[in-house]
């Protein structure tokens, strides 16, 4: 596919981007043309999710993962449509959209459907919501756009160098080590932490931090983190041509892992909600590891 194709394709997958986020968008503030069919078709979707036992967590959360899930998109498709020498005012004009359409989104949410409700429905509170869960998105968005780049390169990084296998070889059983003694113990690691963490979140919501962010979320968030080392360290040791083991590797690690808490660890809980966070860790471990291949990859030319 040439540049001037590529980019016309990514303009087009961005007219039709945007146009569906308008649609979300009618669903969260008073365009009545589209915010019945849109929020009916959001609640089927967490509704169905839910009888699976996926999304068991605050609506405030969900909510918050939809909108970053919503942000991602933008930067990698503005990169690809954006002409070269333009991309980083490209971005930023595009992180600046994203910045004013949360905050018109938070003026203008309609009480009944506050987007990361849990603020007490305060306008600060949403548009504080909303920051967080686009900051997330943007963030995600930036690492997907560059993981791109290196893979679509014309001379890609190829096989890692064999003294970068050799520490990703040393880094995996260290990593097997500690995630078998977290995994597979009688009782779950933070049994009994709670009270503790319930005030050290106390704390957090008085300084700003939205109410939805709690026990469940926390729990989440960390189950995610825990597999990013296991995506970066398979990117390492199989290199860019299978650069995508990495999340295969998080979705059948974590799948393992409840299947044995379900049948050999009566003292432990199988979720679904824990192979989708897993494997999203490890899907972002893989792209970072796509991104540290390619920079050591270039510092060693640089050396050579």
């Amino acid at each position: 596919m040439t540049a001037r194709r590529r980019r016309v394709t990514a303009a087009v997958v961005l007219a039709v981007y945007l146009t569906c986020l308008v649609v979300a968008l009618g669903a969260v503030t008073d365009v009545a043309l589209v915010a019945t069919f849109a929020r009916a078709a959001a609640s089927t979707i967490v509704g169905a999710a839910r009888s699976a036992g996926l999304l068991t967590l605050s609506d405030g959360f969900v909510q918050a993962l939809a909108v970053s899930a919503a942000v991602v998109p933008v930067l990698p498709v503005v990169a690809l449509a954006a002409p070269r020498r333009h991309r980083g005012t490209a971005g930023a004009v595009a992180v600046g959209a994203v910045v004013v359409a949360s905050v018109l989104v938070a003026l203008t949410t309609s009480p009944d459907a506050a987007v990361t409700s849990g603020d007490a429905g305060a306008t600060g509170g949403r548009l504080a919501s909303l920051l967080w869960a686009a900051a997330v998105g943007l963030a995600l968005g930036l690492l997907v756009a560059r993981a791109a780049v290196v893979v679509g390169s014309p001379t890609p990084v190829g096989t890692p160098e064999r003294r970068v296998r050799a520490g990703a070889i040393a880094a995996a059983v260290v990593y097997a080590l500690v995630l078998a003694s977290i995994a597979f113990t009688a009782r779950p690691v933070d049994e009994g932490f709670g009270p503790t963490l319930q005030r050290g979140l106390d704390v957090l919501h008085g300084i700003g931090v939205p109410v939805w962010v709690d026990y469940s979320t926390v729990e989440f968030t960390a189950n995610i983190a825990l597999f990013v080392p296991l995506g970066v360290v398979v990117v390492l040791l199989v290199g860019l041509d299978r650069w995508w083991w990495g999340a295969v590797a998080g979705l059948v690690a974590s799948s393992t892992i409840e299947l044995g808490q379900l049948v050999f660890l009566p003292g432990r809980f199988a979720s679904a909600d824990d192979v989708l966070a897993n494997t999203t860790g490890a899907v972002i471990g893989a792209l970072v590891g796509v991104v540290v291949l390619d920079v050591v990859h270039r510092r060693a030319a640089s050396r050579a």
